[in-house]
């Protein structure tokens, strides 16, 4: 699945974040959005050995999940619908990383940000700089 990877200008890419076959049908809808559930097959199935390709039904499965997690939108199409990514690769690491944080927080409070707080002392030069570029980035959003 090495092709699929898409990077942003750091080389983060979201695999790893969401399930290999999430990714997979997020990167054939960045590459064509909007797209129904026969377009995302035929884009992952593309150049896979027969035994290896990919059911309908489970390519609409995960773009339904998709969408119920808020990552895609949909609109109705015929019988079906068309989906569009809510987010390009960058800003879903970035929502992505924003509601693991939230969760933390919520979860474990101000020892949570305790964690956060000594983490950042201990970071080096090249760390902070990131982790100022990201936090500008977030106010940008």
């Amino acid at each position: 699945m090495g092709k699929l990877k898409r990077r942003d200008k750091r080389g983060q890419t979201a695999a790893g974040l969401v399930g290999s076959l999430e990714y997979a049908a997020l990167c054939a809808l960045w590459e064509q959005a909007p797209a129904n559930v026969n377009a995302v097959l035929d884009r992952i199935n593309h150049g896979r050995k027969r035994e290896d390709r990919l059911a309908y039904t489970t390519v609409m499965t995960v773009l339904a999940r998709l969408y119920e997690k808020g990552i895609l939108d949909r609109v109705k199409a015929g019988r079906g619908y068309d989906y569009t990514p809510r987010f390009d690769e960058a800003a879903l690491i970035r929502h992505l990383g924003q509601q693991e944080v939230t969760g933390l927080v919520d979860r474990y409070g101000a020892v949570a940000l305790a964690h956060f707080a000594a983490a950042l002392e201990d970071a080096d030069p090249v760390t902070r700089r990131r982790i100022a570029e990201a936090m500008a980035e977030a106010g940008d959003a």
